[in-house]
């Protein structure tokens, strides 16, 4: 469960995030269970998810999940959630991005071994 400092150390970690790299972070937002979640341009995808997991004040070493939603109304019918994990914060992200059915997103294998 997260306290009310919890959630504003989060909220916070994420704007810091969006000025960091406010070419590729499109919105940043709390879920219905307290997890942060950063929104980004399919472009971005090496660079966020590269900067989340090297960063000093990030670390975010562990990549728990990679999955897919399809929702076939929109226009990019894909949306990619990565769940990251930080041990050193003990924090989770989860960085969404989307695409449509003919245009490829970056690799993060290079990354995470857990990605390929």
């Amino acid at each position: 469960r997260v306290n009310v400092e919890q959630r504003k150390a989060l909220v916070d970690f994420g704007q810091y995030v969006a000025e960091c790299l406010p070419r590729f972070v499109q919105h940043v937002q709390m879920s219905s269970t307290n997890e942060l979640e950063i929104l980004i341009h399919p472009d971005g995808l090496f660079s966020v998810i590269a900067f989340l997991k090297d960063h000093t004040n990030a670390q975010f070493s562990s990549l728990a999940d990679i999955t897919a939603i399809d929702v076939p109304t929109r226009t990019y019918r894909f949306e990619l959630v990565y769940n990251l994990l930080s041990l050193r914060f003990n924090s989770r992200v989860r960085v969404k991005t989307y695409t449509d059915e003919m245009t490829p997103v970056a690799s993060i294998c290079d990354l995470y071994d857990a990605a390929n």
